[in-house]
């Protein structure tokens, strides 16, 4: 069975199983740009809310906190005083003058010089003393293989990129949603045209 989308038979009809494969390809579009767009807002809104809850979140970058944090594992980290850091926990800090961060476990609490011992679970040596200013905070909890995808996405570097996807998942959403309406329109004019 063919519809007839003008006065040109010929060049404007279209078969039935034509019009579901473009029913078809209209709803895995919508789908797509609404996962995505619904995935890059949630994250946005998750790391605005987690900022303002006082927590960061770090990519796991290295082996050294193997098996509880593997390689690429998003940690949240609550920013906390000193004080109430006890060994045990593990705290993210600032090692160096370039701000490098390193996420390791307490071993040892000096309160008198106010510094920290750690060592990464899966490292056979201690690290230097951690100051208690350089501390950004205690890891609460930890998502496995996640982290990479915030970092890429979170990254300010990246930002631009992140932004100009969003931006053409939008303009191929409303081109789209025109096309779709056009071709209805045409289709529904077609019907009429024919009797």
């Amino acid at each position: 069975m063919k519809e007839s989308l003008g006065n040109d038979a010929d060049s404007d009809e279209i078969t039935a199983s034509e019009k579901t494969e473009l029913k078809r390809g209209e709803l895995v579009g919508d789908f797509i740009f609404t996962f995505l767009f619904t995935f890059f807002a949630l994250i946005a809104v998750i790391q605005v809310v987690l900022n303002f809850s006082g927590f960061t979140m770090l990519n796991v970058r290295t082996g050294s906190m193997e098996s509880d944090y593997p390689v690429n594992s998003l940690v949240f980290v609550k920013k906390i005083d000193p004080v109430e850091i006890a060994e045990g926990d593990v705290i993210t800090f600032v090692i160096d003058e370039k701000g490098t961060l390193v996420t390791h476990r307490v071993v040892a609490v000096h309160s008198e010089k106010q510094t920290f011992k750690t060592k990464g679970d899966a490292n056979n040596t201690e690290d230097g003393e951690a100051l208690w200013g350089n501390v950004v905070g205690r890891v609460e909890f930890a998502l496995p293989k996640v982290g990479y995808i915030f970092m890429v996405i979170t990254d300010p570097g990246n930002r631009p990129i992140v932004i100009a996807v969003i931006a053409v998942l939008a303009g191929v959403s409303f081109v789209w949603e025109i096309a779709g309406k056009v071709w209805r329109k045409k289709r529904k004019q077609g019907k009429y045209a024919a009797k």
